[in-house]
């Protein structure tokens, strides 16, 4: 009977603390119904404001992309913000350009934006960015592995001297790259060895081998001790135990890397000595090519671009990256979610 009356009395203590629990857990909330609308209204602007700035660039890309082309032809800046038709007309012997809300949409954008050289940029920049993704690998996870390991002779010299180097700016390295590429004869339309060119500023992370350390680091010594105990060599452990536990840390550098590498616009127009399509046969990254496509010259020595040409060689450039998010979207968010904790891998 004691038995079943302590029970009793401790299941309602565990609810009445539940309870008391959830209350402090909630957010603030008024009962006031002035200080509900305002809160509310102030959700909905807040969100509003936020929404209007993502959407709008997208939405401008996507509806310039389908604009008449003729409408950028005359001279004047001017800016379509809905697909038309483009119509002139005469009125008192006088002729003049306009336009009417339609519902023609000029899909005929892309294939001019892709017989500019379309596919050989597409297929030049995923060779070049996948050689740069597997080389930082390499680089990073052999240093993040070597500085993880204990304390050897230099060790925190070695690193102290790495880490230095991650304050110098950005524009000094790439006037040393360029010095090394130029003086090796790697650069200019063309050359086969532009390709290696390409790759250099993003063959080496000092970030993310100290990730990767980080990440190693954070595997627990037991691990290493039982599979030792369990006949691993050094080599069988890195590569069955402790690759897999930071494969966060992997995705991470494999998505950074791939993005850096497929945005990259000053480096290669670094390289180039000519713009794409001024010499036959040619191949560039897709930034180089979406700079030079819609140009066509209107007079000698005059070169106009048109707007929607050019968005919809935007469009393009951009499609493979949202095609890539979209199959690696589940790994893609779980390496920022798990990132640097190596025991979940």
């Amino acid at each position: 009977m004691l038995l079943t009356s302590l029970k009793l009395r401790y299941k309602r203590e565990k609810s009445v603390l539940k309870s008391k629990q959830e209350l402090m857990t909630k957010p603030y909330t008024t009962t006031n119904v002035l200080g509900k609308i305002f809160e509310w209204s102030f959700k909905v602007a807040i969100l509003t404001f936020f929404s209007f700035l993502i959407i709008l660039p997208f939405y401008f890309m996507i509806e310039q992309s389908l604009v008449d082309p003729k409408f950028y032809e005359d001279q004047g800046f001017k800016i379509a913000w809905w697909p038309f038709e483009h119509s002139k007309y005469v009125q008192n012997g006088k002729t003049f350009s306009g336009a009417f809300l339609g519902t023609s949409l000029n899909w005929s954008n892309f294939s001019k934006s892709i017989k500019e050289g379309y596919l050989q940029s597409l297929v030049f920049t995923a060779g070049y960015t996948s050689i740069s993704v597997v080389v930082r690998l390499f680089f990073a996870v052999s240093l993040g592995y070597a500085l993880s390991m204990r304390n050897w002779r230099g060790k925190s010299a070695f690193f102290g001297l790495f880490l230095s180097l991650m304050v110098i700016p950005e524009i000094t390295l790439i006037s040393l790259q360029y010095t090394l590429v130029s003086k090796a004869g790697w650069i200019g339309n063309g050359n086969p060895f532009i390709i290696v060119a390409m790759i250099v500023p993003f063959a080496t992370s000092i970030f993310n081998a100290y990730m990767y350390k980080n990440a190693f680091e954070a595997i627990p010594n037991s691990v290493k001790e039982s599979s030792m105990l369990d006949g691993a060599s050094g080599i069988k452990y890195f590569f069955n135990i402790a690759l897999p536990m930071v494969k966060a840390t992997t995705w991470t550098v494999i998505i950074l890397t791939a993005l850096a590498s497929w945005n990259s616009y000053t480096w290669p127009a670094l390289l180039w000595d000519s713009a794409p399509g001024e010499t036959a046969g040619y191949y560039a990254p897709i930034n180089l090519w979406l700079f030079t496509t819609g140009k066509h010259e209107v007079a000698p020595g005059q070169v106009q671009t048109i707007l929607s040409v050019r968005m919809a060689a935007t469009l393009l450039a951009v499609i493979p990256m949202i095609v890539v998010y979209f199959i690696l979207r589940k790994r893609i968010m779980a390496a920022i979610s798990r990132q640097g904790n190596a025991t979940k891998g």
